[in-house]
């Protein structure tokens, strides 16, 4: 298909969003219209656009997506330069969501970037100094438009000195920036995460909880190393929404479920998006079957996170209602032994729940692979090779000894690519991983890849970003590798077949990969990784293990992750020796396996977690290990 046929093709969503912004500039340009009026007209625009099937045409590289863009930035100049008008704290609030989108469609539109509107507005709060951020409209609306490695550390520090709901939305605003590729912005958000926190000036409405859960969740991906320290402070503004909202859970086992005939004693299972076709289900599904032996299993989740598959692994569902942060109706209906969360962090009812004491005993899986640091949660399930030491996780530690080679199934009906044939004069690398885990260390050990190689390096990223904000993550990695690929989010087979043109893998750090790195293994690709402390970083090293791998595959340190790629890169017969391995490990085979080891010892280790309850809820930071507990 031509570029032109695509166009045509595309042409209505182009006149509908084209008719939308019309409406919103004739308010704007003739009526002068006030501008909260627009900023909550754009709102409702960017939403759609954000969403198919707008997004279809919003992330395709045209020239009609570039004139959208330009339009779109020039109605945020109009708004955020007019300072005659004092913006509200909801115009602050509904700007703050928009805020990725106007950054990325300054990057895409005609400006380029916001660097000229930027400046100006710069220029202007520093002629006009205010003893508040808030008194000084220039500095809010600058701050407002700025990603985090736009600003410099003054203006970093102009806006810490105030600790109100403004300054805590403008903070939560930079730290959305999911790709600061800058050394400025890497030091920006390490600054904002370790030593700002204007987060009890925020107020238990629901309005803020979306933010909230957005960078209690993005806060993993940063570089700094106590980057999660901004999880206690969010987390305390979920325990004031509970209490202003009166939510409590009732007396342990005053809830009867009908179905329970054999009287087992009732887990709750957290699911914050658990549909057949996610990776969650592929990792949990077998835990799930497993532990449904010895437990009444009810499963929490919204009813768009699920489907019929999932839900039919449980004895029960338990809808969370649409308004996510009342989660009486949840407590309500079941009244749990163990609540097992697998994952925190995905969703803001998921983190709001993590921070109630639900049942005797609350456990959690990685599923989003880090710590939560609510004091609510007992337990964290870990194998040694995902135990980094002390000190890392809030949690006490099950530390389970069973590999996890096999534990994920594969998708139902998988068609997997034939054999690939290579193009051997460039070397095809494939960096499969979504865009947040990917900053400027990361980057910088690319280059380096790229610059001591001897043959010609083609990187292929999949960042898994859809809409404007994939050809804004397009642009930004273009800048850095002018020949690289970077894949547009498409159905799992698909992604396979791109996956499989590539010579051989590497994942990101410190967030490593998990599922990316078992879809490599599903292919015989090579996947070279970097250790750390932390359970992410980890991730990589417990799988490549479990096959024989990690001493192959798995670095110590930036420089042997660099000069280990290098040398496969430098050294085809060494590299093809390596691609052979990885196929020889016919993990398809293991891939399929139902029954596994992991899932039995998770088993054992919670039932005897259940009966020694006083011994696992004891001081934090405990390793509690199988050995003369759940095995002899």
């Amino acid at each position: 298909m031509t570029t032109a046929s695509l166009e045509e093709q595309l042409q209505p969503l182009f006149d509908e969003i084209d008719a939308k912004l019309q409406n919103i500039e004739s308010g704007v340009y003739l009526q002068r219209q006030d501008a909260e009026k627009t900023i909550n007209q754009l709102a409702v625009l960017v939403n759609e656009c954000q969403n198919k099937p707008y997004a279809s045409l919003m992330q395709l590289n045209i020239q009609g997506t570039t004139e959208l863009c330009t339009r779109f930035a020039s109605l945020y100049v109009n708004v955020l330069t007019d300072l005659k008008h004092t913006l509200s704290l909801n115009s602050v609030l509904v700007l703050t969501k928009q805020k990725r989108f106007m950054s990325h469609v300054f990057e895409v539109s005609g400006y380029g970037n916001n660097r000229a509107v930027l400046k100006l507005l710069l220029n202007k709060a520093r002629e006009r100094k205010a003893k508040q951020l808030t008194d000084n409209p220039a500095l809010v609306r600058a701050l407002l438009l700025a990603s985090v490695g736009d600003l410099e550390p003054a203006d970093l520090v102009e806006l810490t000195l105030e600790s109100t709901e403004t300054s805590a939305l403008l903070a939560i605003g930079l730290l959305l920036d999911r790709l600061p590729l800058t050394l400025t912005g890497d030091a920006g958000r390490t600054f904002l995460l370790e030593e700002y926190n204007p987060y009890s000036a925020l107020r238990p409405l629901d309005q803020y909880r979306a933010l909230i859960a957005n960078i209690w969740m993005l806060c993993s991906y940063s570089t700094s190393p106590r980057k999660h320290e901004i999880k206690k402070h969010l987390n305390q503004w979920f325990k004031r929404v509970h209490k202003a909202k009166g939510i409590q859970a009732k007396p342990v086992g005053s809830v009867r479920h009908t179905g329970n005939i054999d009287n087992k004693p009732v887990m709750a299972v957290i699911a914050e998006t658990f549909k057949s076709v996610h990776a969650m289900y592929r990792w949990y599904a077998p835990m799930i079957k497993r532990l449904k032996q010895d437990y009444y299993m009810v499963m929490v989740s919204m009813a768009d996170d699920v489907d019929e598959q999932s839900t039919s692994l449980f004895d029960e569902f338990i809808e969370v209602p649409e308004e996510e942060m009342n989660l009486q109706p949840v407590l309500n209906q079941c009244t749990p032994d163990i609540a097992w969360f697998m994952s925190v962090g995905m969703r803001s009812w998921g983190i709001s729940l993590a921070n109630l004491r639900w049942a005797p005993l609350q456990t959690m899986s990685f599923g989003h692979p880090a710590s939560s640091f609510s004091t609510e949660m007992d337990l964290v399930f870990a194998t040694p090779n995902v135990h980094g030491g002390e000190g890392v996780v809030s949690e006490n530690m099950l530390l389970l000894n069973s590999r996890v080679s096999n534990v994920a199934e594969a998708h139902k009906d998988l068609k997997l690519p034939p054999p690939p044939v290579l193009n051997d004069s460039v070397v095809s690398i494939a960096v499969p991983c979504n865009a947040m885990k990917i900053n400027l260390g990361f980057i910088t050990a690319l280059k380096e890849i790229e610059r001591l190689s001897a043959n010609p390096v083609r990187f292929m990223f999949f960042p898994n970003e859809y809409g404007v904000g994939h050809l804004s993550t397009e642009r930004r990695l273009l800048k850095y590798f002018p020949t690289a690929v970077v894949a547009r989010r498409t159905g799992y087979e698909a992604y396979l077949n791109l996956l499989n043109q590539n010579h051989l893998a590497l994942s990101p750090f410190p967030f490593g990969n998990a599922t990316s790195t078992i879809d490599c293994m599903v292919l015989g690709l090579p996947v070279i990784s970097l250790i750390g402390k932390e359970p992410h970083s980890r991730s990589d090293f417990d799988i490549l293990d479990s096959l024989g791998l990690a001493d192959y595959c798995v670095a110590d340190s930036v420089d042997n992750y660099v000069n280990g790629v290098v040398r496969y890169i430098n050294e085809p017969g060494l590299l093809e020796e390596l691609r052979s391995m990885v196929s020889s490990k016919n993990f398809m085979h293991e891939h399929t396996v139902v029954e596994n080891d992991f899932s039995d010892e998770m088993s054992a280790a919670l039932n005897w977690a259940y009966h020694h309850m006083d011994e696992v809820k004891g001081p934090r930071g405990l390793v509690l290990e199988a050995k003369g507990r759940w095995r002899a």
